[in-house]
């Protein structure tokens, strides 16, 4: 005899591992196997809604609306006199009325309520499709707010009540599920005036996933405080957390951000993917010019070796990969770093925590104490840590850092704008690296572009392909017209594009005393901006060029 549990067994969803956790669970606290299942996140409630399609014999609302051949509910219909917060309590939306049978979407089939009321109430057939959370709330959406809707008990127990309840549980499961499939780096739990809404961030570009309702707004922030271990009475100050979970049996580590403004709190989730998100050096696919020099510069036994560029940009997965290059029995590794997002074995990792004094400074001061060969700055912010990097690579240590500026060449005005002196970062400073990330086109709506050379050209970048001929023998334009695998965006996944340059005699000698001109003389010497690299990659046929230019400007 067919169960849940058999179909999601049958179907890999879930392993035997999983469902004897969640029978032990249900055993010792009660409440339902999908529950369960769900709040341990061994699977996703899309997982559970298909496998109950299955073993109840319905449709699934998207499956319906094709049969039918008609398109997503826009307005609310016929309601038989039923309000929203009717439709609301029990799970479920009035779809249509077709051939005499009115059809309606619930989220839980074995409840058989509404059909019964709904029959009682008109004589008719009533039939149901099963629907996933997060649809069913964007129909309720379609209601007209009332103040009514509006109000929510603020008191903490009640809250501390209402954000530990199923219903809130699984939205925020869910969100995070959604979040994770789409591949997204964060989540934003945005309040404005009677609207509460959540976002997500995919390949640097936000989309609108779920608008709850603002009712629900102070459950689903507690509930997210709660699983971050903040203060959920606490509305006046930001606060920081760390959210350590599982999705679909998988390990993930959430960083949480909150904001108190003048229409509720708004929370941001970081995601930080605990298994694979470290790459390797190769991982970052660079032209082989820049893989050499960056091979070069990990060899240097002292320096500092720095990567620019605006927050998001990757710099952190770079420097990862460097260190996934170094580690080794024979070396001491030691990172500093504000959070610590990539915990990784082999190398010994200190987060800062400048409330209790532990500045990027200090730690790194006693750093120097530990005898290491190769230390990983997170960030220089300051001029205090600038000196004692600086003062670290001049004393026989390999630092790799990051540094917020526009370009490469930037880098050494930013550090003497600090207040170090330009001879010290001639000497100490042994290559400078600059990145961001451009998004890739969609491989499955890709197709060639017949005018991308031209449109190059007429940019002014006909001889960049001539100038690097041997990275890029071949061009190969195209352009990707979006389709549900890309979110209609016409992209998907995002690659990095670099500038670098190795420190050499002429150019210290230039950022010891002209470093303003440190620009000219890279163009001079055969460099390779960013811009550049990103139109040698838009040739290849991996981005376009008007995603080039969003980018680099």
């Amino acid at each position: 005899m067919l169960s849940l549990e058999k179909i999601l067994l049958r179907n890999s969803v879930i392993n035997d591992a999983d469902l004897e956790r969640a029978d032990a669970a249900v055993e010792t606290y009660g409440g339902q196997l999908e529950d369960v299942l769900l709040g341990q996140g061994a699977c996703s409630e899309e997982d559970v809604l298909v496998a109950n399609a299955e073993l109840f014999g319905v449709k699934t609302y998207g499956q319906w609306l094709t049969e039918n051949g008609l398109q997503a509910v826009t307005s609310v219909p016929e309601t038989y006199e039923l309000e929203k917060k009717w439709w609301e309590e029990q799970q479920a939306f009035p779809l249509v009325e077709l051939d005499e049978v009115i059809w309606i979407a619930v989220t839980d089939v074995k409840d058989s309520f509404v059909q019964t009321v709904l029959s009682r109430k008109t004589g008719k057939v009533v039939e149901a499709v099963i629907i996933l959370g997060h649809e069913l709330r964007q129909l309720h959406g379609l209601f007209e707010e009332t103040g009514h809707d509006m109000t929510m008990a603020g008191d903490a127990q009640s809250l501390r009540d209402l954000a530990t309840g199923a219903p809130i549980i699984h939205f925020v499961n869910d969100v995070i599920q959604r979040a994770v499939d789409a591949k997204a780096s964060d989540i934003h739990f945005e309040s404005y005036r009677g609207v509460f809404r959540v976002r997500i961030r995919v390949d640097g570009v936000m989309h609108e996933i779920d608008r709850p309702g603002i009712a629900m707004q102070p459950a689903i922030v507690s509930r997210l405080k709660l699983m971050a271990n903040l203060d959920i009475s606490e509305k006046r100050l930001p606060q920081d957390g760390r959210i350590r979970t599982r999705v679909s049996g998988k390990d993930l580590d959430i960083r949480v951000a909150t904001t108190p403004g003048v229409a509720g709190e708004s929370l941001v989730l970081r995601l930080l993917d605990s298994v694979d998100g470290v790459s390797h050096l190769v991982d970052l696919d660079m032209f082989e010019d820049h893989l050499d020099t960056t091979r070069r510069l990990l060899a240097s036994s002292s320096g500092i070796i720095i990567v620019t560029g605006p927050t998001g940009s990757g710099k952190t997965t770079s420097l990862y990969a460097f260190l996934n290059e170094l580690i080794g029995d024979d070396r001491k590794i030691i990172t500093v770093e504000d959070p610590v997002e990539y915990q990784t074995s082999g190398i010994t990792q200190i987060q800062v925590q400048s409330e209790i004094g532990l500045s990027f400074a200090s730690v790194l001061r006693s750093v120097l104490r530990q005898d290491p060969d190769i230390i990983l700055v997170g960030e220089i912010r300051d001029k205090e840590t600038a000196e004692t990097a600086v003062q670290a690579a001049l004393t026989g240590h390999l630092v790799l850092t990051t540094l917020h500026t526009n370009d490469a060449a930037s880098a050494f005005v930013r550090l003497m704008d600090m207040g170090v002196e330009s001879y010290l970062l001639a000497t100490s400073v042994v290559g400078v690296m600059a990145q961001r990330l451009v998004r890739r086109s969609c491989v499955h709506c890709q197709a060639p572009d017949t005018n991308g050379a031209e449109q190059a050209a007429a940019l002014g970048y006909q001889g960049v392909q001539e100038k690097w001929s041997q990275l890029l023998p071949n061009s190969n334009y195209s352009a990707s017209s979006g389709c549900s695998n890309c979110l209609e965006t016409g992209f998907a996944g995002r690659r990095s594009i670099f500038e670098m340059f190795e420190v050499d005699e002429s150019m210290r000698h230039i950022i010891a005393t002209r470093p303003e001109a440190l620009a000219a003389h890279l163009v001079d010497s055969g460099f390779r901006t960013l811009k550049e690299d990103g139109m040698l990659r838009a040739a290849s046929g991996e981005t376009t060029i008007a995603e080039v230019l969003r980018v680099s400007g």
